[in-house]
């Protein structure tokens, strides 16, 4: 019987929700963590945390970049199919018109 059960149950996900949440105090560490690392690069001599910094903006300038080329492409291939479909049916209306006004219901 074993071998034909297909339907075996998914155990159940655990997903944990704090009771309290204080953003204020979770930024305020993160930049107590910045500092304590921009402190320690200056001491050692490597500016480490800089550079990262600079990736993560030109990153972000990437992607926002990319982000408009997209709806750019996507936009020209609407049109682009828009274009095609008027040409398909101008192409129909020519070459039958009594069919084409029929389909329509066009008197």
């Amino acid at each position: 019987m074993a071998l034909f059960n297909f339907n075996t149950p998914k155990p159940r996900q655990f997903h944990y929700r704090p009771m309290y949440y204080d953003e204020r105090k979770e930024r305020l560490e993160k930049m107590k963590a910045r500092a304590e690392a921009e402190v320690s690069a200056e001491k050692s001599g490597t500016h480490y945390i800089g550079l990262q910094r600079g990736f993560l903006s030109e990153r972000r300038e990437n992607s926002k970049l990319k982000r408009s080329v997209l709806n750019k492409a996507s936009i020209m291939r609407i049109l682009w199919f828009l274009i095609i479909l008027m040409i398909i049916l101008g192409v129909f209306y020519i070459l039958t018109p009594d069919l084409f006004l029929a389909f329509w219901n066009i008197k």
